[in-house]
Order: structure tokens, then C-alpha cells, then sequence
């Protein structure tokens, strides 16, 4: 349902190279830097791995995921980056788009940190195997920990709104499938059909939202258009 289709014009060949923090700092403030985010979820999508980061932005629960170098698409960002943060080395076509997301983050690792960063997000699901689940490892530098989250207990808990916002996105894009793969029967067509607006609806959020993050209460504040849509946040279980 959801792509982020690339268009190469010419003959590009990309020059990677690493930047000091110094010089790094100074490109976060003028650019926004593209990211390809990845919603680890079960085989049945009732469950979503996340880790604890253990730096800026978003020191917290959040997708495996990092930034694109120029000229990976954003599967192949995304299957670099679960690489180097899981172990894992998988196929890009395993990546499906979810969405697309703009991050606004108020700190940033780099110095100085308050001048903050941008991002736009490309946020792809990944079914994770069990045998793959066994060979993960944590890139140490990143994470303090990674476990697996119920997804109904995101939606209700502490978590950030982009989290849940994934979530309902994911359900969205599984209503659409359901609906794409439906046979000839019109009643089932057309119950499919209103599941899918139902999606839509819970899946709308068309102004920005705005949240602020108490990181030693580990509490969200002032989280609007996701949090109006689900239950009141739980206390989320200590990792």
C-alpha cells in the first residue's frame, strides 16, 4: 500500500565518508538528514521488537533503524542498519514500507546538543523468524536493552506517538491486503472494505504532534491526535 519509490537521474555514484562531530553538528543544522526506520514485528504482527536507546534523539523505546547513505534506496538503508544494530544480515526486498514520517527532536548526541535534528523517516516493517530472533545481537554502542512489546500494550502505554502511530499504520497496510487479496464474495468485499475506512480513521493524524518526554519519569506529555484515539497510558513495565 505505502512505497517510497526512488527516481536516479544520471549517472550518480555516491562518495561516503565519515564527518567529525564538529563538522557532523554543522550539517544537522542546516539539513535534514533522511532515515530508514524498521517495526520489528511477530509473524502475526502482534508483537513489535524495540530497543532502549541509549543516546540522543529519542534516549527511549524505539525502532532498529538509522540513517540512509546517498544511494541506497530506503530497503537497502534499512537492511544496513539492522546489520549493524541486530547482526543480521538480511535482504532489502524483506523491508515493506509502512510510511513515511518527519522527526523533530529537540536534542541531538552530537554537540552543541541543543541545537536539536530532523529527520524524514521511512518506516518499514520486518517479520522477524524465530531462528533469526536467536542470532540477534545488540549493537552495544546504541542500546541498553530490546525485547518484545505487545502491540495493544504500546497503544495504551508510555510509549512514543510515532510508536503508535506505526502500529496503526501496520494495521492499516494488513486491512488493505486483507482487502486487495479478497475473492468474489460481495458480502466479504464489502466487510473488508469498512474494515479498512475504520483503519483510515485510526490511522489519521493530520497535524503535527507535539510531545515532550520526561526521561527520568519516563512519561510522554502533551501528546496530541494519537493518544486522543486509545486508551489512557499505562505504566509501562520496568525492562
Amino acid at each position: 500500500m505505502q512505497r517510497t519509490p526512488q527516481f536516479i537521474t544520471g549517472d550518480f555514484t555516491p562518495h561516503h565518508l565519515f564527518l567529525e562531530d564538529a563538522e557532523y553538528g554543522r550539517a544537522l543544522d542546516a539539513l535534514v538528514k533522511a532515515v530508514s526506520d524498521v517495526l520489528v514485528t511477530s509473524a502475526d504482527a502482534s508483537k513489535i521488537y524495540l530497543g532502549l536507546r541509549k543516546v540522543e534523539p529519542q534516549p527511549d523505546w524505539w525502532y532498529i533503524g538509522g540513517r540512509a547513505k546517498p544511494g541506497e534506496t530506503p530497503q537497502q538503508a534499512a537492511a544496513r542498519n539492522v546489520r549493524r544494530e541486530l547482526g543480521l544480515d538480511l535482504s532489502a526486498s524483506r523491508f515493506t514500507v509502512i510510511a513515511n514520517y518527519s522527526f523533530v527532536w529537540a536534542f541531538r548526541q552530537q554537540p552543541p546538543s541543543d541545537h536539536g535534528t530532523a529527520d524524514i523517516s521511512t518506516v518499514h516493517r520486518l517479520t522477524l523468524l524465530p531462528e533469526e530472533e536467536a542470532k540477534v545481537k545488540l549493537d552495544e554502542n546504541e542500546y541498553r536493552d530490546a525485547r518484545w512489546f505487545d502491540c495493544d500494550e504500546v497503544l495504551a502505554g508510555e510509549f512514543h506517538p510515532a510508536l503508535k502511530q506505526a502500529i496503526q499504520d501496520l494495521r492499516l497496510c494488513q486491512a488493505y491486503e486483507a482487502l486487495e487479496n479478497a475473492g468474489s464474495d460481495d458480502a466479504e468485499v464489502a466487510r473488508l472494505a469498512r474494515a479498512l475506512v475504520a483503519a483510515m480513521g485510526k490511522s489519521a493524524c493530520k497535524e503535527p504532534v507535539h510531545v515532550n518526554f520526561d526521561a527520568d519519569a519516563r512519561v510522554y506529555k502533551r501528546a496530541e491526535c494519537i493518544d486522543a484515539q486509545v486508551a489512557q497510558p499505562k505504566k509501562r513495565k520496568q525492562a
